[in-house]
């Protein structure tokens, strides 16, 4: 298997591990907050019961940013061999190795360090276009263009 379709096969998994860890949380609040019996101190229980809102729709914001992450990840073409760097480019540079899909972070594979980068970033939109050979500053730091997959 290609370095590209590990990639992209651990984001999948990380993803679909937060997709399930989030969805656990969120059905241990909604079974708290039905379990929840109105006590003689009402207020107490209101109090309760909108606090376990407040977390249940952070859950939600996060597991839908999540989803939203997992369908951009699915519509990516890893399979092709651009010549310059694009969304699903694997970049080698002089620096660093880039995998352009989501914003995932680092991903070791190997014993080589990989940065899954969103091609939303700062960082990849200066990649973006960029061939073998071109250079890229960011941040103060030159990296020249060593391989594009």
């Amino acid at each position: 298997m290609d370095i590209k379709q590990q990639l992209y096969n651990t984001c999948l998994d990380r993803l679909q591990s937060q997709i399930d860890t989030l969805e656990k949380a969120m059905e241990r609040i909604q079974d708290a907050k039905n379990n929840e019996t109105k006590s003689s101190a009402g207020d107490k229980y209101e109090t309760g019961r909108a606090m376990m809102q407040m977390e249940a729709d952070k859950i939600s914001t996060v597991l839908n940013e999540t989803y939203i992450k997992l369908h951009q990840l699915q519509h990516i073409n890893i399979h092709n061999t651009p010549e310059f760097v694009q969304l699903g480019s694997l970049v080698i540079t002089s620096l660093r190795r880039y995998f352009i899909s989501i914003s995932m972070g680092k991903i070791s594979l190997d014993g080589k360090l990989y940065f899954c980068i969103s091609p939303e970033a700062p960082l990849a939109k200066g990649l973006l276009g960029k061939r073998v050979g071109e250079k890229l500053v960011f941040n103060g730091n030159e990296e020249e263009m060593l391989e594009v997959g």
